[in-house]
This record gives structure tokens, sequence and C-alpha cells, in this order.
């Protein structure tokens, strides 16, 4: 099974749990606010503002961000790839994105067959096109600067040498988001209620459903039903670098997922398009957080939806621990 099949089958499953609890009454909530009886899971975030809001420690709060905080430790923000419905929805209507990454993938593959043909042509002897000039030595010291780690600045190694096309920016760990996140927690001291839970897309997500239910299940019209889902188109299409650039939660996120290891991309550089003279960025053009998997620092941001995997063009890219099927 592919990682994004897999994906979806794991939200799909998590919305549906959520309806069917609406349905029968169960009260088991929803991702903002899951649980059964005295046990109960909080977001994170909520559980934090509920603390500032009131200066009182509830008990249950606290144990929801202790357990939340081991799991990104160990797993990273898997939260962001494999539960939060915000990125599925903006794939779903955001067409530009898609036709983007189409572009990026069928570009790679049009420069790897003429690479191919060029190095098979020379290989019999037949003039041809000739092969795309490999990557200088500096271009290729930044590519594979996630195998020097630290050592890279000591070398005098820049991130992206001039004219390297392929090469990105690394992520910093601390941007817009954090900012967000104490804009967040302050204002929630200030005035005594969680400030974000009231526009958190997640929460306005299965707010809108549960509006929706209530009109198609009990014939109650609400206002709830056009206010909700246009906040959520706000911040899908009007901030559209929602994630990466203004969601607290997963700023909060990216400060426990710092010490994660695990599932992390790792990539094969013997068979990268880049080390072979072509242009090729697919995995950071996929990727929601636009990370560049070859380089090490900023990693802990990935969120495992094995996106540069599965579009990889040379299958250049793994991760470990994870065998299923690239697309």
């Amino acid at each position: 099974m592919k990682i994004s099949t897999a994906r979806k089958i794991t939200l799909t499953l998590v919305i549906v749990i959520v309806l069917v609890s609406f349905f029968v009454n169960t009260g088991s909530g929803n991702l903002s606010s899951l649980g059964w009886q005295a046990i109960a899971y909080v977001c994170p975030l909520g559980a934090i503002e509920t603390f500032l809001a009131s200066w009182t420690l509830v008990p249950r709060a606290v144990i929801a961000l202790i357990v939340a905080a081991v799991v990104v430790m160990v797993l990273g923000k898997v939260f962001c790839a494999w539960l939060c419905p915000v990125p599925p929805l903006r794939r779903f209507f955001t067409f530009k994105r898609n036709n983007a990454v189409k572009e990026a993938v069928a570009k790679s593959q049009k420069a790897q067959k003429a690479l191919e043909a060029s190095q098979h042509e020379a290989a019999e002897g037949t003039p041809g096109k000739a092969a795309p000039a490999p990557l200088s030595a500096e271009e290729k010291a930044a590519v594979s600067l996630s195998q020097d780690g630290p050592q890279g600045k000591d070398k005098g190694l820049k991130p992206c040498p001039s004219g390297c096309t392929t090469c990105t920016e690394k992520r910093k760990k601390l941007d817009s988001r954090h900012l967000v996140l104490g804009g967040a927690l302050v204002s929630t001291a200030i005035f005594g209620f969680p400030v974000f839970c009231i526009v958190c897309p997640v929460g306005l997500t299965f707010a809108s459903l549960i509006a929706l239910w209530r009109l198609v299940g009990f014939n109650e019209p609400s206002w709830a039903l056009l206010i909700y889902p246009l906040f959520l188109a706000v911040e899908l299409f009007v901030l559209k670098k929602w994630c990466i650039k203004f969601c607290p939660l997963g700023a909060l996120m990216s400060l426990f997922s710092i010490p994660s290891r695990l599932f992390k991309p790792h990539v094969d550089e013997t068979k990268c398009l880049r080390s072979r003279g072509i242009d090729c960025k697919v995995c950071v053009t996929v990727c929601g957080e636009e990370l560049d998997p070859h380089y090490a620092e900023g990693m802990h941001e990935c969120t495992k939806c094995g996106l540069c995997k599965e579009h990889c063009p040379a299958q250049a890219i793994t991760l470990p621990l994870y065998k299923g099927k690239s697309a």
C-alpha cells in the first residue's frame, strides 16, 4: 500500500468515527477534544490555552499535553499529514499546486530520459545530444550538505551556491508560525479564553460537519453553516501558506519534534537526478512543508507524508522502517 493511500484511509476512518459518534451520541468528541468518559485527549495547544485562560492546571489537559509531547518527540509531526484535515482539503481545492507538481515531475522525467538516451548513444558511439553537465564540486557539496552536518559550515560551504537552481533554503527552527503561537498564548492570557481555538482550522472543519449534520439530520439551519466554512476558506485560500507560515499548532509541534529521528526521508545521492546534472526539485515541490530532504537541518518539520518518496522520478528517496511501494 502506498503511503498516500494509507494516509487517506486513516483520515477517512477518523472522520467517519467522529460522524458516527454524532449519530449515536457517544460524546467522544473530535480531534480537538477526543475521549471517552474520564479518559480524554485535548489538543496540546488547546490545553496550554486552557491553562493560561484559567490560570489553573487541569489534570486531564496536563496528561494530554505530556502524551502529545512524547508522541511528537518520537514520531515527529505525523499529525499534520495523517490526521489534520487541512492539507488534504488544500490539495483537493488547489488546482495550481496540483498542476505544479505534475509539471515538475514531467520535467524531471523528460530530462532523465534525455540524459539516459544521450548516455546510451555515447556508449554506442552514436553522436547525439550532449548530456547535461554534471554539478560542480561546490554544488555537489551543497546538495550533500546533510551528510556533512554542522561541519559543513566549518568547511565554508554555503547552503546554496550562486547559480545552483536545485538548492533550496533550509527551514529555520523559529519562524512566523512561532510569532503567531506567541501571540495566541499572550492574547489568551490577556482576554481569559482560548483565542486560537475560535479560528483553528481543525476545529472549524469538524464544527462545519456538525452544523451540516444538524441541518440534514434534524432540519436545524444555523448561521454556523455559513460562518465556519467561510473562516475555513479564508485560512485555506487567502492564507495560502497557512501550514508553514501561520499555524501555531504546527509551530508548537515543531518544537516538540526536534528530538525525533524516525521515518525521516533519506536521499540516495547515487540515484538522485541532481547528482547527474538534472535540475530536479520534485521533492521540494510536492512537500507541503517545502522541505528539501537533502538537508538534515529543518527535517524535524517532516510530517512523514511520503509524497517526496512517491513522486521522486529516480526513486532515490526512502523512509527508513517503511517499505511500501512508490508511485
